[in-house]
């Protein structure tokens, strides 16, 4: 019988980004992790366009057409700009390749 591997670490991370926009502090709590070790990552998928803020702009939610917009503590702008990460498509597309069973 064959076990079933683990899904990659950029993968365990788009996975939780893709549950609800969070904050770093958030997927480290989640994943069993410290915001330091995060970091670079999260650096590292934001710069290869994984992930993106997830901030309100004038009326707006940066987001665009999010199907999140709905329990997104930022897109109505009440909420002072909090750094929440969100899913790119490109980030959405990994995930999907990389957790297809």
């Amino acid at each position: 019988m064959r076990a079933l591997a683990s899904p990659p670490p950029l993968a365990r991370i788009l996975g939780a980004v893709a549950l609800t926009p969070r904050t770093p502090a958030e997927l480290a709590r989640d994943l069993g992790s410290t915001e330091a070790a995060l970091a670079g990552m999260l650096t590292t998928l934001h710069a290869g366009g994984y992930v993106q803020e997830a901030a309100p702009e004038q009326g707006a939610c940066a987001c665009g057409p999010c199907s999140l917009k709905s329990v997104c503590r930022n897109a109505d702008g009440a909420a002072p700009t909090l750094s929440l990460l969100r899913l790119t498509p490109r980030g959405e597309a990994y995930l999907a390749r990389h957790t297809a069973g």
